[in-house]
Parts: C-alpha cells; structure tokens; sequence
C-alpha cells in the first residue's frame, strides 16, 4: 500500500493547521488573562490639575500648535485612549 504526495501533503497542512490553531487558543488565553488583572488594577481615577498636559510636536504654517492631549500616570507622560461611547454624567 503506498501513500501518494496529496495524503502526505493533507497530513503535513493538517498537522501544521492543528498546531498554529493551538497556539493561538493558548496565547490568546493568556492575553485575556492578562487584560482583566489590567482592568481589575486600574480604578477609574480623575486626573486634573497638573496630571493633565498637551505635548507640542510641531507647529503648523500658520502658527497654531500641533499635538497631542497627554496624562501623567505614575511620573510617565502617556497619550490616552479615549473610549469611543457616550456615557450620561451623574
């Protein structure tokens, strides 16, 4: 009984298919892990004052400032995220 070229080929592609899908169950596992301990570690905190800046990346022709809003968080200036919904204030 041989085994012909397309059985071997299915094998191999079957076999590889099975271990990236695997992988990236695994991996994708971890990130989801990783994400909530990140949500359940930051609180919602409002920053003011001087928590609250704009970096300055260059100026346009016409003299206005071009940049970006940035947040301190823990000494570190960061760009922020903003959240894409709408929320009522209470």
């Amino acid at each position: 009984m041989s085994i012909s070229r397309r059985e071997v080929l299915a094998s191999v592609l079957g076999a590889g298919g099975i271990a990236v899908a695997s992988e990236m169950t695994a991996d994708g596992q971890s990130n989801q892990a990783d994400l909530e301990a990140a949500r359940k570690a930051l609180e919602p905190r409002v920053l003011s004052g001087s928590d609250l800046g704009f970096r300055i990346d260059r100026i346009a022709r016409d003299g206005v400032p071009v940049g970006a809003l940035v947040v301190r968080v823990d000494g570190k200036w960061i760009a922020p995220q903003f959240q894409p919904a709408l929320r009522r204030a209470t």
